[in-house]
């Protein structure tokens, strides 16, 4: 019942860990996509910026593990106060995805710094496009799916400001997924990760301090020692 009583403070302390690893990591992960395709100064400039290629992909890696417990946290008060909807459903697909792309984007550039790696034909290209397509239009996609699911699914908890923040989220993650057709809709991508921060913040602030519980929790919650 602690997670229930203290949800907004939980919520609030998971998004402040999730961005602070954003922001630790943002600018050298993005280093593993500079690196030349050419094998012999490939392998020379991995070796000169291998630390900030690994620390990147440590950082994006271990950000998805508060973003993971804040959506399965999210996904478990939308349960608890019996919203059984198709959003909840959505909500709990983008959840469980949207960490993983996270972590498929990190291995993969974190993987350029493994020893001949770099040196091995066409594995850069591959690598930095995995690394891109994960943490890109992967997660985006995902990510919209999830705020999307807990905005309508918690439409009765939530102000309706905050509801339509949800939606614009969700709209540019889905329309980041024509990064595929178009590179030119890759601008989607930076719209839904900032917006969706706006979002989390608002929804643990917002959530009330008392989620209610649903009649068939109350009753199987009755008869646990200190409900």
């Amino acid at each position: 019942m602690y997670l229930q009583r203290h949800a907004k403070a939980v919520l609030l302390t998971l998004t402040v860990m999730y961005v602070v690893l954003l922001k630790a990591g943002g600018s050298n992960v993005s280093v593993a996509f500079h690196v030349p395709h050419d094998g012999a100064v490939a392998v020379a400039f991995v070796a000169q910026h291998s630390w900030a290629i690994r620390w990147g992909s440590f950082c994006e890696f271990v950000s998805a593990i508060p973003l993971g417990i804040f959506m399965a946290l999210s996904v478990g008060l939308l349960r608890s106060s019996g919203a059984r909807s198709g959003g909840e459903q959505i909500a709990a697909l983008g959840g469980i995805a949207a960490p993983m792309m996270l972590v498929g984007s990190a291995l993969a550039t974190w993987s350029l710094t493994r020893p001949g790696v770099a040196a091995a034909t066409g594995a850069v290209v591959a690598l930095q496009s995995l690394g891109f397509d994960g943490g890109g239009p992967g997660f985006a996609v995902f990510l919209g799916l999830f705020v999307a699911g807990v905005s309508v699914a918690a439409g009765k908890l939530l102000p309706r400001w905050l509801m339509g923040l949800g939606i614009v989220v969700a709209a540019a993650g889905v329309l980041s997924a024509l990064t595929l057709m178009n590179f030119t809709a890759g601008y989607f991508i930076p719209v839904a990760r900032f917006l969706s921060i706006v979002w989390m913040v608002g929804f643990a602030l917002k959530l009330p301090a008392a989620v209610p519980l649903s009649e068939d929790r109350r009753a199987a919650l009755a008869g646990e020692p200190g409900y």
